[in-house]
């Protein structure tokens, strides 16, 4: 089982989980994982949410431009759950 299919089977879905408490509790999170594929090239997975109006923090949005510096492919992946509610998540 190489890396990134840990972190798709095992990691994934707890992030999601992750994911949805904070948007619930407008609690901004940055999280981002470096499972490396079977020829060792760096796949970052990262979620960022900078917050709303009420609660932001400018610091994930600054860190997020290191980890993903502009230029470099990202693939977006939307989710829509069972509730209705959506998850973009960008795979850099």
């Amino acid at each position: 089982m190489t890396k990134e299919n840990v972190y798709d089977e095992q990691i994934s879905p707890l992030v999601r989980h992750i994911i949805d408490i904070c948007r619930a509790q407008e609690i901004a999170l940055l999280l981002s994982a470096l499972p490396e594929d079977e020829d060792e090239r760096e796949l970052f997975c990262t979620t960022i949410l900078p917050g709303t109006d009420e609660v932001s923090c400018e610091k994930f949005v600054q860190a997020l431009s290191v980890i993903c510096p502009p230029g470099r492919p990202v693939m977006h992946m939307p989710t829509t759950h069972a509730n209705g509610s959506q998850t973009l998540t960008a795979i850099i």
